[in-house]
């Protein structure tokens, strides 16, 4: 078996209250929709029998857009006895103050009990504070056990330019508050990252395409898989790849029948790595035009997206 199940991951709409030039989505995200929670919940429970759920995480997107949503999965993820229940939001879903208490209240009832609130100079230069921060005040007053800011950092925290400085102002807001920040994250280099911001990341030329499969950060390799990620459409994510659909198919069946030696594309990834993936591509006479790609993942991503489509197209 190569899924040992540790976390499951719920994208639950890919709409947005922002347009964050560094998002990594940006203008490619479709808006409609989100999560089916019925069918969400029915997988908590499946996959909780069978698996020991360490956490479950709600993003988008922006997940509050679908507040109900986002409750009733973490009722559930609690309710199987799943340790950690953590949402990732921009704060932003209403300018309304008794909206955005009644919300803040929700969340803690389903038993959320770790928040990452999205604040640094990409969200706010969109998003206005004042709604964020009373919704950080709500949460405080209603008691959510834990309250983090999720900065993002371009390059990475240490280095000197003017969007981290304005970040770190922005962040100490918050901490004065008592509300501490995580480490965050640094910018992955696609979507509106490179429309916008390219000049920050590394050259074409420096990509190394031959790195192990699961090596670049946040990932996994596809016959390790501990964590998956379930899509507004269904679609089970590990990394690149769907390998299955909640509306579709039972989670556990999607779960035991994965092999990913079975399937070509993952197979050439795992033996082969992105420029496995490349070679395979080319075999199907696919060529993905990957000419703004910054990072391997990147390359792999559109590479593996030019070769479903092509597969779905036969």
């Amino acid at each position: 078996m190569y899924i040992d199940l540790k976390r499951i991951e719920f994208v639950i709409t890919n709409a947005c209250s922002g347009k964050c030039k560094h998002c990594s989505v940006g203008g490619n995200a479709s808006t409609g929709g989100s999560v089916n929670a019925d069918a969400a919940i029915t997988a908590i429970n499946r996959l909780t029998g069978r698996f020991e759920i360490e956490s479950v995480m709600t993003f988008g997107g922006e997940p509050l857009l679908y507040s109900e949503t986002v409750c009733k999965i973490h009722a559930a993820a609690r309710d199987c006895g799943i340790p950690r229940r953590q949402v990732i939001t921009n704060g932003y879903f209403s300018h309304d103050k008794l909206t955005i208490e009644k919300v803040a209240e929700a969340l803690c009832v389903a038993g959320v009990n770790d928040i990452l609130l999205s604040v640094d100079v990409f969200h706010q230069e969109y998003i206005p504070l004042e709604p964020v921060m009373q919704f950080a005040d709500a949460l405080l007053k209603y008691c959510i056990p834990s309250l983090r800011i999720q900065p993002v950092w371009l390059v990475d925290e240490s280095h000197n330019n003017p969007y981290n400085s304005e970040t770190k102002r922005l962040v100490q807001l918050f901490s004065d508050k008592g509300i501490r920040a995580n480490e965050g994250n640094n910018i992955f280099p696609a979507g509106n990252a490179l429309k916008y911001l390219a000049e920050w990341f590394s050259p074409q030329e420096q990509l190394d395409l031959s790195i192990p499969c699961g090596s670049m950060p946040y990932t996994s390799r596809l016959d390790d898989i501990d964590c998956f990620c379930i899509n507004p459409n269904g679609d089970v994510i590990p990394c690149s790849m769907p390998i299955g659909n909640i509306y579709r198919q039972d989670s556990l069946d999607v779960v035991e029948g994965y092999d990913p030696y079975s399937i070509p594309a993952a197979k050439a990834i795992l033996e082969g790595g992105v420029t496995g993936l490349i070679n395979y591509a080319k075999t199907l006479g696919v060529a993905a035009d990957i000419s703004d790609c910054r990072s391997a993942c990147g390359v792999c991503q559109k590479t593996m997206a030019a070769i479903l489509d092509k597969t779905k197209a036969v």
